[in-house]
């Protein structure tokens, strides 16, 4: 078997992949609360050329063992948007979809929706905000004391009224925030969702409070470090395939030989 043959196209196999995860990186670099993956390659199975030549061993390419979340906190971008949240922490806001199901995620972008006679807190994609207790969160608004006065203008008491302004210093602290106690457990979803894994473990309310309000937590993608791996990722796409065609013409001509 031409073993260099199979060893390049297993090493462009891997490259491809490789070149997937870093413009895939590329494309986020905008999104908000994203965390930059990175993959690890390991090289292949080893097998021996000759049974009475213990030391002559052959690889067999690469592969991509797993990917690896870049979990360095992300830039803060000042928004001066009230409903705009990010956590400095290694923490997680809880959102819960249409099916129910719950995905933890670092996108703060909330904004406000009707349900019934109230208002809640819900995710750019119209996820319920939880909150500690798993529940979700009805937007409470100022309440102004107003004077009550008769029919001669005399004041006769006071009442509460509900306005129509948000009480943000109220919202803040109800806003859940949630931990695991391995964050390299979680998988990667779609719409800036983490998903929670047996690796991951169970999520949970967290004691650490710290919220920043008027802002959001930029991704973790190094732009010019995403730029050099794609092009190192390229040049080694492109010398597999030159071992894949350089076999190949080898092959030929050994083929070839009367």
């Amino acid at each position: 078997m031409n073993i260099s043959f199979y060893t390049g196209a297993a090493g462009m196999i891997a490259q491809q992949e490789g070149m997937n995860i870093y413009s895939h990186n590329i494309a986020n670099v905008n999104t908000v609360g994203y965390k930059a993956l990175r993959p690890s390659f390991a090289d292949c199975l080893y097998t021996k050329q000759r049974a009475t030549e213990d030391e002559w061993q052959t690889g067999h390419g690469q592969y991509v063992m797993k990917t690896d979340f870049m979990w360095e906190q992300g830039s803060f971008f000042m928004t001066d948007q009230a409903l705009d949240f990010a956590i400095p922490a290694d923490t997680f806001f809880m959102v819960q979809d249409e099916r129910g199901d719950r995905y933890l995620t670092r996108d703060g972008a909330f904004s406000v929706t009707n349900v019934g006679d109230h208002w809640e807190l819900v995710s750019g994609r119209g996820e319920f905000v939880l909150d500690n207790d798993g529940n979700h969160i009805t937007v409470p608004y100022v309440v102004e004391t107003r004077q009550i006065h008769d029919e001669n203008g005399v004041v006769t008491g006071t009442e509460e009224v509900q306005t129509a302004n948000i009480d943000y210093d109220a919202l803040t602290p109800m806003i859940g925030l949630f931990e695991v106690d391995n964050n390299w457990g979680l998988d990667q979803n779609e719409d800036n969702h983490f998903a929670i894994t047996p690796r991951s473990g169970e999520a949970r309310p967290s004691e650490n409070r710290e919220i920043i309000r008027e802002a959001l937590e930029m991704s973790t993608v190094d732009l010019a470090a995403e730029m050099v791996h794609l092009i190192e990722t390229q040049r080694s796409y492109q010398l597999s395939s030159r071992v894949v065609t350089t076999s190949d013409e080898m092959m030929n001509i050994a083929n070839s030989l009367r």
